[in-house]
């Protein structure tokens, strides 16, 4: 699904400036991906042979707009080192199941239409439909390939998401609607 959405609206996307990275609660700085994870990543266009482990910081959490958790004691550890980061902190299943009901704000740049989507979703975090127990990604870490497959069919369709929905704004801003903005497509409704 990632990869259909890359294809057909990837240079929508290229087209915004994300500064993403990653860091762990438990991880040991250094530490290479397992070779299951690189191979995981090498079938989805992704090389990870640069990669290298980062301890999680409070200066990370405090610099960051939006933080993904994998699963709920993730998020957890992220709002006990810095618990302001409560309202920009999600796991990425819990994200991209409120993500879709929360519109764009138009006539903005892609970092602030994020920025807006972010504080729209924690408005929306208790009253979003679904399982908050089917938010975690399962953690594959010195497991079975079965998991690996698990972990990858929970990581994949979630990252889809936030990615659609990034498309579908980006096209909507390139191709309003006729007649002008949806009165109804503002941030807070």
């Amino acid at each position: 699904m990632a990869a259909a959405i890359l294809q057909s609206g990837f240079d929508d996307i290229a087209l915004c400036r994300f500064a993403v990275r990653s860091a762990g609660t438990h991880a040991r700085a250094g530490d290479r991906a397992t070779p299951q994870v690189i191979e995981i990543a090498r079938r989805l266009g992704v090389s990870l042979t640069e990669f290298r482990a980062r301890r999680l910081s409070a200066e990370q959490i405090r610099s960051a707009d939006l933080i993904l958790a994998m699963d709920r004691s993730y998020r957890a550890a992220v709002v006990e080192i810095v618990p302001q980061a409560l309202h920009r902190t999600f796991t990425l299943r819990e994200f991209a199941r409120i993500l879709p009901q929360v519109p764009a704000e138009r006539g903005a740049s892609a970092d602030a239409r994020w920025r807006s989507s972010v504080v729209l979703a924690g408005r929306r975090r208790s009253r979003a439909a679904g399982d908050p127990a089917a938010d975690d990604i399962v953690d594959p870490f010195l497991r079975s390939d079965a998991v690996h497959r698990e972990m990858t069919g929970q990581l994949v369709p979630a990252t889809g998401v936030l990615l659609q929905w990034e498309v579908s704004a980006a096209a909507a801003e390139r191709d309003p609607p006729p007649g002008g903005a949806d009165p109804g497509n503002r941030p807070g409704r």
